[in-house]
């Protein structure tokens, strides 16, 4: 079969849940989201909400922040592990990420003596500690804060990592976004899974999850979306394009501008031929480079012809859209960046940039909706003003 690129990326659209906020929202609203995403990345940055709080929000519209943090610390509905990268995932997949964690539990002592330069004896010691005081975090133990980043981490705040991906320890709760770590077994729900799947069975979990969250994929998408090293795959681009062919209910596409062959759901093939008949999203969203839509910076390339740029991590002077951008979709184009930022004390969201893509033009239907949806945006962070400067 064949399609183009605009029905590949409405199909992407609608399978990550954009088009259409619910009526109302509840908990249950969250754990449905992250479940359709297949996981949702935690981050750190706060020049607006944090990551997690935000890829929801493009999702659900207006929702309590809060229902995320009890789903995951509370009724144990979601997890903290290395999904794409750190990620709440669904309990209901924890079997699917053994695998991994054995894996990091066998070089776990070798690769802690090498990062640390200190005895392994440190891991007991701190596990020691978990079992006879319960859930800590860093901060419990003695020794000043250290900067500079992940490598000048104290040494039992890297033990506790290295157990947490062994997972020796799950994160049990958060305080101020700090972790507090505990047993597994202390944080693990009874009715849980935790039966290790095959590696076919496993590798299956991941190709298909990948299936139902993007619609037309190629093989690497399996990799990039579920990260390899993360999940610890352990399967080429090659091996999973030959489970792809034998897959039940996927069938091969192709997609315009693309030799490399896709795959997709039959459901979905059945819905790339009338897509672009009754797509109906015409609404504005902002997005955040840490939502799962613009993971794969070579398939929105391909997909919707924009250059992701997260410029977080280059110098002032190299910058083109400023800091902290958001990619702005209308429809099923990427149109636009915009750069909010949070005054927390004024209560204002400052709008710092703003950058129209080559070749579209603003129309006022447009423009109503983008400050429509920037307007909920401000609302959802608590903002009472919305100040453009330039």
């Amino acid at each position: 079969m064949e399609t183009s690129r605009e029905s590949a990326r409405k199909l992407m659209i609608e399978k990550q849940g954009i088009t259409q906020f619910p009526k109302s929202n509840s908990k249950k609203s969250v754990v449905d989201t992250i479940s359709r995403l297949g996981c949702l990345q935690i981050d750190t940055i706060s020049v607006i909400e944090r990551a997690h709080y935000l890829t929801l929000w493009s999702r659900l519209g207006a929702y309590d922040m809060n229902h995320l943090d009890e789903s995951a610390y509370k009724d144990r509905k979601l997890f903290e592990y290395w999904a794409h990268a750190a990620c709440f995932v669904p309990y209901a997949d924890y079997r699917f990420y053994l695998h991994a964690m054995k894996v990091r539990q066998d070089e776990m002592k070798a690769r802690f003596v090498k990062r640390t330069g200190k005895n392994v004896e440190v891991l007991d010691q701190v596990l020691a500690r978990i079992k006879d005081e319960g859930p800590l975090s860093s901060k419990d133990f003695e020794g000043p804060k250290r900067n500079g980043g992940w490598w000048n981490r104290k040494t039992e705040k890297v033990a506790m990592d290295y157990m947490y991906g062994a997972g020796i320890l799950m994160v049990s709760n958060r305080v101020r976004f700090q972790r507090y770590y505990d047993l597994s077994e202390n944080v693990l729900p009874s009715w849980v899974d935790v039966e290790p799947p095959s590696d076919d069975e496993r590798t299956e979990f991941f190709i298909r999850k990948t299936l139902q969250c993007l619609g037309a994929i190629k093989p690497i998408d399996v990799r990039k979306y579920y990260h390899h090293h993360s999940v610890k795959l352990g399967q080429t681009t090659k091996q999973i394009e030959e489970m792809l062919k034998g897959l039940d209910g996927v069938k091969e596409v192709n997609v315009e501008g693309d030799k490399n062959k896709h795959y997709c759901l039959d459901e979905d093939v059945k819905r790339l031929q009338i897509i672009d008949d009754d797509f109906g999203f015409d609404d504005v969203r902002l997005l955040i480079y840490f939502d799962n839509l613009m993971w794969n910076r070579e398939r929105v390339q391909h997909l919707f012809g924009f250059e992701s740029k997260l410029e977080i991590y280059l110098p002032q002077e190299q910058r083109v859209y400023g800091y902290y951008h958001l990619p702005v979709l209308y429809g099923d184009q990427l149109v636009a960046r915009i750069e909010p930022k949070m005054d927390r004390k004024e209560k204002k969201l400052i709008i710092r940039g703003y950058w129209i893509e080559p070749g579209f033009k603003e129309t006022n239907e447009y423009r109503e909706k983008l400050e429509r949806n920037l307007a909920d945006f401000a609302a959802f962070h608590g903002a009472e003003l919305i100040e453009w400067l330039g």
